[in-house]
């Protein structure tokens, strides 16, 4: 949902190279008024020469052009339309990450929020992203009975984290008053130069380093906390 299209390029999706075919394989087009179920037609595999991640991980690619989607935020369920396109379609996954626009207050956050199940806040221990993570929750709770009134939020997990200085370590102690440490990922996401590399080169955090190899199980760490944390939350919510 992010219309930078950030990691729809590190994942290296397969998308046309033509300008025009781009757009319209891509999500934008879907939802300008999209089908039950229509993001199937969209769907094309990581694009990562090992078929570990090519056979296990499908992309609905992003564009510029979700930007134009508040231009028919006014219209009757507009938020509702990434719900109706992944009808019928998420049955097959074992997961599937929305990954929304660095903001609040878009209409791209509403169609995310409409479709979800649970939020997961990545939170870098700095105080401007500590206080967006307030405000986050926050909306969440205010608006859930309008935009999903089973929306439930995972939690945290503390993002470029440099573990040497002392107002991280004093920012991820803010971050777990929030709604308390069991909202926080005890596994943080350090500042690293594999992940930049990563972000750079749209490879694999294993094809990079020993430094990668630490940092991608790192993620498989935080992946099994999430796992649990989705199990708790939902239930809590149902």
């Amino acid at each position: 949902m992010d219309a930078q299209g950030n990691l729809t390029r590190r994942l290296r999706a397969q998308v046309p190279a033509a300008p025009e075919d781009r757009a319209r394989a891509s999500l934008a087009a879907v939802l300008q008024r999209p089908a039950v179920g229509e993001i199937e037609r969209i769907l094309v595999p990581c694009g990562y020469d090992d078929p570990t991640y090519s056979e296990r991980i499908t992309i609905a690619p992003g564009h510029l052009e979700l930007e134009l989607l508040s231009l028919t935020a006014g219209t009757a369920s507009a938020e509702k339309r990434l719900l109706r396109a992944l009808h019928g379609v998420t049955d097959e996954f074992d997961l599937v990450v929305i990954d929304c626009p660095p903001n609040l207050l878009s209409h791209q956050i509403d169609i995310a929020f409409s479709a979800a199940d649970v939020l997961l806040l990545p939170c870098e221990p700095e105080y401007d992203a500590v206080e967006s993570a307030r405000r986050i929750y926050e909306r969440v709770d205010r608006d859930r009975h309008t935009l999903n009134p089973d929306l439930a939020v995972a939690g945290m997990i503390v993002n470029r984290y440099r573990p040497n200085l002392n107002v991280h370590q004093e920012r991820v102690g803010e971050i777990s008053k929030i709604r308390g440490d069991e909202h926080v990922c005890p596994t943080r996401v350090h500042e690293l130069v594999s992940i930049k590399n990563q972000a750079e080169y749209a490879r694999p955090l294993r094809a990079d380093s020993a430094q990668g190899r630490e940092a991608a199980d790192a993620f498989r760490d935080i992946y099994t906390w999430l796992r649990t944390r989705i199990a708790t939350v939902t239930g809590a919510a149902a």
